[in-house]
């Protein structure tokens, strides 16, 4: 299993408040599409978008809506996605803010690991650094 994180990114705002934008299909989409994302589209528990070079992801929400601090969100992939991980996004309290981590446990091979784990590098540093800029 490969692990695979944005550097923890302090926020000036709560968990409460920062937890919106990953519980929400609309604020996560407008978080994905500042990095090499696409086709942004969220419904229910699911949602899907293109990385760069076309290829499709599929996620389902694993975790509960109602949650503020720690693990806020947990998406697992779903066919026809040709990888398979989870991502999560992490929030900790911290005097004048939270710390945001957002991350993934891939099951990759070798080569596998040289094609995807740039991309989900640059994508999760994206997100941070769009988050930082936000609050």
């Amino acid at each position: 299993m490969t692990r695979i994180e944005s550097p923890a990114v302090p926020l000036n705002a709560s968990c409460e408040q920062v937890s919106k934008d990953f519980l929400d299909w609309t604020s996560f989409g407008e978080l994905l599409s500042t990095g090499p994302v696409s086709d942004f589209q969220g419904e229910g528990d699911r949602c899907s978008f293109k990385v760069s070079g076309g290829v499709a992801v599929h996620l389902v929400r694993t975790s509960s809506l109602g949650s503020t601090e720690g693990r806020v969100l947990e998406l697992v992939t779903e066919a026809p996605t040709p990888v398979k991980f989870t991502i999560d996004v992490t929030l900790t309290p911290q005097e004048t803010g939270c710390t945001c981590l957002v991350g993934c446990d891939a099951e990759l091979n070798p080569f596998t690991k040289m094609m995807v784990e740039p991309a989900l590098t640059g994508l999760f540093g994206q997100m941070a650094s769009t988050l930082k800029g936000r609050y």
